[in-house]
């Protein structure tokens, strides 16, 4: 189809339909495949040069987790996660030269340029670069790290300091601390930047996401008082970062309500609209919505509680 809209249409039903059969493979305890179909529609889009790069870039991307949990009865946290993770993975390995031809002839080292072919030469090759490190394809990693060192831009920047953070590799994680301290030392006195550095961490999915933002909130950069601090770390990491704000133990919804009760006093507008993840609680397995429950009656019998909390937790707990 010739209709950039229907491609992409096309494109995300299908790559919603192969994420769902691989929910469904976890769920079963079988392994996750992706389906042919998917792969060779990826490949025809990589190799067809006559596409609009930019609608390329977005065609590539699979369905969010935020979608997907918005589109089942029931949220599966694990499930959601393992299939897409399992699907890029297996893409990338299907796909490796194909992606690898893409981020090469896209990434050019002409002058900064704000057009809209240059915006989407940029989209397209750190979608590229993010499946190539994601599947730890051979040199990837020395790209993204290039990319970081060379870039002439903001953008270009943060997507390879993104792929270093969530890269599983065993030999990304040195790299990707190094790389954020140096990152931070470079830019620590532009607040917009340092805000998108707390984002990139927070919103990181490996194990350990709840230690993470819990040694970031002792960080020089991080102030609880700063609305757009809150937002950047906590925010972020309990609406964006499901797998380990939805720990089965519970410890996610535990740290959320210890913010919530510290902000209560210093900012309820913040605190009432980071309260968002737990009101959530009617879509998640009986376990989940206990725990989340629970965690928004502790809130609901703090002393002093300000009118925006009791608001949103008294209407959410009405649900019940």
């Amino acid at each position: 189809d010739a209709d950039g809209f229907s491609r992409w249409d096309a494109c995300q039903t299908l790559a919603l339909e192969v994420v769902r059969d691989g929910m469904r493979a976890f769920r079963a305890g079988d392994d996750i495949v992706v389906d042919s179909l998917l792969i060779d529609a990826f490949r025809a889009i990589l190799v067809d040069s006559s596409l609009d790069k930019a609608m390329v870039a977005l065609m590539l991307q699979l369905p969010t987790e935020a979608f997907l949990s918005e589109v089942v009865d029931v949220v599966d946290v694990e499930a959601i996660h393992q299939s897409r993770q399992e699907i890029r993975q297996q893409l990338a390995l299907a796909l490796s030269s194909e992606l690898l031809a893409a981020y090469q002839s896209n990434n050019c080292d002409e002058p900064f340029s704000a057009s809209a072919d240059a915006t989407a030469q940029r989209s397209l090759k750190n979608v590229t670069l993010s499946y190539l490190v994601h599947a730890n394809i051979d040199g990837a990693l020395n790209l993204a790290e290039q990319q970081l060192k060379s870039s002439s831009n903001m953008t270009d920047e943060m997507a390879a300091l993104t792929c270093l953070v969530n890269s599983s590799a065993k030999a990304a994680q040195p790299l990707a601390q190094r790389s954020l301290a140096d990152f931070y030392d470079r830019w620590q006195h532009e607040s917009l930047v340092v805000n998108q550095w707390l984002v990139v961490q927070a919103s990181c999915a490996l194990p350990n996401g709840l230690a993470r933002v819990q040694q970031l909130m002792q960080h020089s950069a991080f102030d609880i008082k700063n609305p757009n601090k809150a937002r950047s770390l906590i925010g972020v990491f309990c609406g964006n970062n499901s797998i380990n704000f939805h720990a089965e133990d519970g410890s996610g919804y535990d740290f959320l309500v210890e913010q919530i009760i510290t902000l209560n006093q210093l900012n309820p507008q913040m605190a009432s609209r980071l309260l968002t993840p737990l009101t959530k609680w009617h879509k998640y397995d009986e376990q989940r919505q206990s725990l989340m429950r629970a965690a928004l009656q502790r809130i609901m019998a703090e002393p002093d509680l300000s009118k925006d909390v009791y608001e949103v937790v008294s209407k959410s707990l009405k649900q019940a």
